[in-house]
């Protein structure tokens, strides 16, 4: 058969078009010769239908499926009703008899038992049929539903198509079920745009599905669909129906799904209808206005990036308990004041060589883990420019005892103190420090000539986070990576990026990043290098705009001798003095959140005989006597770090 013996007009070229019924042109009194024959003309859905007179049918269908009308058990008209079991059935599901009919639902006895028809159309051709045992009860050797053979060359799509219309101005809008009494029973509620998968919902443990939504992609359904502006999902509420929804969303596209979302303990609409009396909690029948309130309260698909507030209930929570809460300090309230630490986020570090970034992060970084001992915080640290990693270790040490690493001294370590202090340092710090004949491949992600880039250390961090669970990890500093800048890309522009793929790589692995950067060339005024400021880091802006917290670091080391210091013969730098106890300026330029502190500066100095530990000026009180019996005693300024009436030693967290 084709569309030229059907007395179709064709249009070579075109896939859908209307045109001139001839079925009831030459019968219409008026309105003669109007194109009201829409037809579809592509490989293997070809297919008419009038908007008069309602004659439509697939070209070639009729023949291919006539094997599978032939075998299907269905009479040549519906009868007028059906046997006692499918009426009670039905009346036990809520459907009314001639909902059934008028879907085309038949009745035929296999056995002596009645089994019913379901029959799937593509138009007026018949393609397939699902039957369904009324007499099934669990532990029967039948099956409780079953398909035609495909040997008989069935067709597996949506149940229903056949019905599917809408009317001018009308939203075209079709409701998918898992199936067929929550198909009957929308039905039944006045809903005309119904249709129902034709093998239930797939096992949500499967790793994939090669075959199981093979209906939602055939063909003709998805040109039918392509015209259908919203798509409503009323799957069973459990994990299969879940996974159906799922996944045919993806197919159809989530932008034009939505999906139906029960009353509490209902499972499908036909719960929702009609109630249920088998569950241990009698859930009554809602009827229409119950199905009727399931429609007006759809919810949309979520999607990866979209965040509702029922996607994070439970945040919204703590804030509503708690308020937005600071992050973890070092319980030194004149530094917890000015910033804390959240995972999540990020914080820069600048100032000039020599004004003690590295050994006040250091310290720093030793009082957040030893304050907060209770929360297990462990912190990863990359940081070339203190190697040996052996000398870093060291130094972390003397930081947390604030005692000597070196024997010999009068506050050395103690053996045990220092053994102690080792197994603490290796729980709670973590040095990553690969080397071309020391490094991880991560699976061939790596080569030796790529040891210390982004990707690399990326790596590792991620590791540490699955088996240490770090708090957070400490870059010193961002030119020690071996960075791999674009040629076509400015260096503004890939640095933005590098400090977005950082941002992003705290945020799902939900760690803190303390990033230390150098400024480019600084000026003097007067005798000293001002103050530098976040702007000032070489290569971009993003370094300001980018990070949670921005950190200054500052010591105006450069102080002018006294007027009898000074010989007659003085050139000008004669006249000034390098000043090693100048207090260093820690200033936060750059505060996000204003929970997690403020913009202000704090004056604070370092007491080398205690390890590198950091000190308020304002906090300072008399210094203690210098330390006697020392060998070579560094020079230093011996002031307590803290005076808080204990003995240091006795506050270790170990």
């Amino acid at each position: 058969m084709t569309f030229e013996e059907l007395r179709i007009s064709t249009k070579p070229g075109k896939v859908r078009y209307s045109t001139i019924c001839p079925e009831c042109n030459d019968t219409r009194q008026k309105h003669k010769n109007v194109p009201c024959l829409t037809v579809n003309d592509e490989p293997d859905n070809q297919w008419w239908n009038c908007s008069h007179c309602g004659w439509k049918g697939n070209l070639g269908s009729m023949e291919k499926f006539a094997k599978v009308a032939e075998k299907s058990r269905m009479p040549k008209q519906v009868a007028e009703t059906y046997s006692k079991e499918v009426r009670e059935y039905l009346e036990k599901r809520g459907i009314d008899m001639k909902v059934a009919q008028k879907e085309l639902i038949y009745e035929y006895s296999m056995g002596g038992k009645p089994i019913m028809g379901f029959p799937f159309y593509i138009n007026l051709t018949l393609v397939n049929v699902k039957y369904f045992n009324v007499r099934w009860k669990p532990g029967d050797d039948s099956p409780k539903w079953f398909q035609m053979k495909r040997e008989l060359g069935t067709k597996s799509i949506f149940l229903g198509m056949q019905n599917l219309s809408f009317d001018e101005g009308e939203k075209k809008e079709v409701i998918i079920t898992e199936g067929e009494w929550d198909w009957l029973t929308w039905k039944q509620c006045g809903y005309k745009n119904v249709v129902s998968v034709p093998m239930g919902a797939p096992n949500p443990n499967a790793k994939e599905f090669e075959h199981e939504f093979d209906y939602a992609n055939d063909k003709y359904v998805q040109s039918f669909f392509a015209g259908v502006e919203s798509i409503i999902f009323s799957t069973d509420n459990d994990k299969p129906g879940h996974v159906l929804r799922n996944q045919l969303a993806l197919i159809f596209g989530k932008e034009r799904c939505k999906y139906i979302q029960y009353p509490v303990g209902y499972k499908d609409v036909n719960d929702v209808f009609k109630g249920n009396n088998k569950s241990d909690v009698i859930l009554p029948a809602l009827g229409k206005a119950g199905v009727d309130e399931c429609y007006q309260n759809l919810s949309s698909f979520p999607v990866k990036g979209i965040v509702r507030p029922q996607d994070v209930r439970d945040e919204l929570e703590m804030i509503a308990a708690d308020g937005f809460t600071p992050g973890l300090g070092i319980g030194i309230p004149a530094i917890d004041e000015l910033f804390t630490l959240k995972r999540k986020q990020f914080t820069v570090v600048t100032g000039l060589p020599s004004s003690g970034k590295s050994v006040w992060v250091r310290w720093y970084l030793s009082e957040f883990v030893r304050h907060n001992d209770k929360e297990d915080v462990k912190w990863a640290l990359f940081t070339p420019e203190n190697r040996p990693v052996s000398r870093e270790q060291a130094k972390v040490a003397e930081v947390i005892t604030g005692q000597s690493f070196k024997r010999g001294y009068r506050n050395s370590m103690t053996e045990e103190l220092r053994a102690k202090t080792l197994r603490y340092i290796q729980k709670k710090f973590f040095f990553i420090a690969p080397n071309k004949l020391n490094f991880e491949t991560w699976l061939g992600k790596v080569d030796s000539d790529h040891v210390n880039s982004m990707e690399s250390l990326l790596q590792y961090l991620v590791y540490l986070k699955k088996t240490e669970n770090i708090f957070g990890f400490v870059i010193d500093a961002w030119n020690k990576i071996e960075h791999e800048q674009p040629r076509n890309q400015t260096e503004t522009t890939f640095i933005s990026k590098q400090l977005d793929y950082l941002i992003n790589f705290c945020d799902v692995y939900d760690v803190h990043c303390i990033l230390i950067a150098h400024p480019t060339k600084i000026e003097k005024v007067g005798i000293n290098y001002r103050m530098p400021c976040l702007y000032d880091i070489k290569g971009s802006s993003a370094w300001k705009e980018k990070p949670d917290v921005g950190i200054i670091i500052h010591r105006y080391m450069n102080k002018k001798k006294k007027p009898e210091d000074i010989p007659d013969d003085a050139t000008d730098d004669d006249k000034i003095m390098i000043d090693t106890e100048a207090p260093n300026i820690i200033v936060t330029e750059k505060i996000r959140f204003e929970e997690t502190g403020k913009l202000g500066k704090i004056k604070m100095r370092m007491d080398f005989a205690k390890g590198g530990r950091f000190y308020v000026t304002e906090d300072k009180k008399k210094p203690p006597e210098p330390i006697k019996g020392a060998l070579n005693p560094p020079k230093a300024q011996q002031d307590e770090v803290f005076d808080n009436g204990k003995d240091e030693l006795n506050d270790l967290p170990f």
